[in-house]
């Protein structure tokens, strides 16, 4: 059995990184926000909203729009998810779009939750169940 937060082989890329169990956390909590440095993906302009008009108007179809953090704030996937949109919209390669909404949502994951903060990962672990789905859709 593998240890809570295991890396899960994706290609070349690890899927989900655990801290390592032996670092000692920051003396701080500092994001990459609060330096400064921007990493989250937010909802491009020309996105359109409107259910309406078909499952690439909805953000995360039927799909929560945030990861739902019970302990503190959450992280918002509307933008990952409209960039995602506007991909397949594009008649881009599927399956880059939906890498790319994987890569998005762990940034505002990462923007949203410090590395000592454990709604990192559960929210890192929870963008890797999105993408797993979108993967295996037709």
């Amino acid at each position: 059995m593998r240890p809570l937060g295991a890396a899960l082989a994706f290609g070349a890329v690890s899927l989900f990184a655990a801290p390592a169990a032996t670092a000692a956390p920051a003396a701080t909590d500092v994001r990459p926000a609060d330096v400064g440095i921007q990493t989250a993906v937010f909802v491009p302009s020309n996105y359109v909203y409107n259910p309406a008009l078909g499952s690439l108007h909805d953000y995360c179809t039927s799909s929560p729009d945030e990861f739902p953090n019970p302990a503190g704030s959450n992280a918002d996937f509307r933008g990952p998810c409209a960039i995602h949109d506007l991909c397949y919209g594009s008649g881009a390669d599927k399956r880059r779009c939906d890498d790319s909404l994987f890569v998005n949502m762990t940034k505002n994951c990462e923007d949203e939750y410090s590395s000592v903060n454990p709604a990192r990962y559960a929210c890192i672990d929870t963008a890797g169940i999105y993408w797993a789905a979108v993967v295996a859709a037709t």
